[in-house]
């Protein structure tokens, strides 16, 4: 009985951290913008482009289409056989993006999204009129990672 009383009690202080509760602590309910990452693989195979060494990441290049003095940040993540490219920091003001991403001379894809920060309470950004360009893609949902189709004979 006094371990289900803990368990009750434990439940209850947790449940009372959320957003939705007046005077909240801010940094509780405090979310971060979403990341994009996109992962390049040959179309008929699937295989991942980096991985077999059709590119290499030196050669990314991500354009900012609306503003050419912007830098468009990103990282390339190599783990366990698996490439990403991983734009970030879309999301911490509203802002519009229109990317262009290429490799060497190849242009692969053109990445549009609209990102609107709401600061209230419970600060978090709302993504719209997402758009990928230019090719063919999959959305992986389980691991919030988009599949760019890459036809590798042209």
């Amino acid at each position: 009985m006094r371990k289900l009383f803990y368990f009750l009690f434990t439940i209850l202080i947790f449940s009372n951290y959320s957003c939705d509760s007046a005077g909240s602590d801010p940094i509780l309910c405090f979310t971060p913008p979403n990341d994009f990452s996109f992962e390049l693989v040959d179309k008929t195979t699937k295989e991942n482009l980096f991985t077999n060494g059709t590119f290499n990441s030196k050669d990314i290049v991500i354009k900012n289409l609306d503003d050419t003095s912007k830098i468009a940040k990103y990282v390339f993540i190599s783990e366990n056989n698996v490439n990403l490219i991983r734009l970030q920091n879309i999301g911490w003001q509203t802002e519009t993006i229109n990317y262009s991403i290429s490799i060497g001379k190849k242009n692969i894809f053109q990445f549009h999204v609209e990102a609107k920060r709401i600061n209230t309470e419970c600060s978090h950004t709302e993504y719209s009129n997402l758009e990928i360009k230019n090719t063919v893609y999959e959305l992986d949902q389980a691991k919030e990672v988009y599949k760019i189709l890459v036809d590798t004979q042209n």
